[in-house]
């Protein structure tokens, strides 16, 4: 059973994986960065998870190990770049889990950086309501004040980049010790390291927790993310095709995926991991000739897929002038995408949809990965459920 998989975010990586524990040859074709590149860093819930007390299974969990993410029973407590305390489901491990921290003194880099205000941060993270409660204090402390004026200025991936390397980590890791006093952990920005590991390597040294605030979009976390994802594939043995799928054709007994340069994968099964109108996967395009009436959505590739928004397929839509988003509102964004039935895509035999590709559902990080390891689960069976 072969499988090629469309989209190497959270849901595409998550569906590559399943499929490959179930024994599937698998392929996966990647285009440009998605909304996973986005990441921050933070493992948001949504509102079915808190109702039913979703707690996260036995895979799940393994994955997020494998790409060095914490996924606890509790919600942790993280920081923002802004100061703003927020709860979350899990995270990074680079990020700094501050609810093991309740009652006690986090220091708080004081560094010379664009992206970074120490005072302010910890003005705003003592005045939440957790802090409060719990009277937990933050106290900015300088350190790396010989940092060149030319490295305040760096990217955040760039000054993270920084501290890969052993001599910079162990530098850093000399001036958290001998600043620590009394501080029971340590809080940075999102700059320790682009591969994961630093963090934890930092707070082994110093003898206490070290480790971020989340990340700013397209910042530290998401790469750090790409980079676990492109090594936990490839130690599968599974297959990355740099492309742009432009369709999925089915045959006989299968699927011919046709790609932007000419070239072709062949495949018994597909999984639509190709993002939503955040990602480009889904479109939203003005008047076309097989859709005169208005304005409307369609996926980014050709594929024998329906489009749906609140259960009804867009492309069917009454109003002359194409979606009506004074009915649906702009949550249209986020919840228009491709029908499915369980995990497989709506009158589509052998197609299977995950992440926020999904029509209706919420664009969390757990539930694109949760969608994605049960659609590459559900690829890989050999069920007859082929292309018509």
């Amino acid at each position: 059973m072969k499988v090629a998989v469309v989209g190497a975010g959270v849901a595409g990586t998550a569906a590559a994986w399943a499929a490959r524990r179930a024994g599937a040859d698998v392929v996966v074709v990647h285009d440009r960065p998605g909304a996973s590149a986005l990441w921050s860093g933070a493992l948001d819930y949504d509102v079915w998870e808190l109702e039913r007390s979703h707690s996260p299974g036995r895979e799940e969990r393994e994955l997020c190990q494998a790409l060095g993410l914490c996924l606890d029973d509790n919600l942790c407590q993280v920081a923002t770049l802004a100061g703003v305390l927020r709860s979350a489901r899990g995270r990074d491990a680079a990020v700094l889990d501050l609810a093991p921290l309740a009652g006690g003194l986090v220091a708080v880099a004081d560094v010379a950086r664009d992206d970074w205000d120490a005072s302010l941060i910890c003005r705003g993270l003592a005045d939440s309501v957790w802090a409060k409660r719990t009277l937990t204090r933050f106290e900015p402390r300088a350190i790396l004040a010989d940092v060149e004026e030319h490295v305040r200025h760096l990217p955040a991936y760039d000054f993270a980049s920084r501290f890969d390397g052993e001599a910079e980590r162990k530098k850093l890791a000399a001036e958290l010790s001998c600043n620590r006093g009394d501080a029971s952990a340590w809080l940075l920005g999102p700059w320790l390291g682009t591969s994961s590991g630093v963090a934890e390597a930092l707070g082994a040294e110093v003898g206490a927790p070290v480790g971020e605030a989340l990340s700013a979009p397209g910042g530290v976390a998401g790469a750090r993310l790409d980079a676990a994802r492109t090594a936990l594939l490839e130690g599968l043995g599974i297959e990355l095709c740099p492309g742009r799928v432009l369709r999925v054709e089915p045959g006989v007994s299968g699927f011919t995926l046709e790609l932007e340069d000419s070239q072709s994968i062949v495949a018994d099964r597909v999984v639509l991991a190709i993002g939503g109108v955040l990602g480009a996967g889904i479109l939203l395009d003005p008047p076309r000739p097989d859709h005169p009436g208005g304005a409307c959505f369609h996926a980014s590739l050709e594929a024998p897929v329906v489009i749906e928004v609140d259960g009804q397929p867009v492309d069917s839509v009454s109003s002359l002038h194409g979606v009506d988003f004074a009915a649906h509102g702009v949550q249209v964004l986020e919840s228009v995408g491709i029908g499915v039935e369980g995990a497989r895509a709506r009158g589509a035999a052998g197609i299977f949809v995950a992440g926020d590709a999904v029509a209706d559902r919420p664009r969390t990080f757990l539930r694109a990965l949760t969608s994605g390891i049960a659609a590459g689960a559900a690829a890989a069976q050999p069920t007859g459920d082929s292309p018509s």
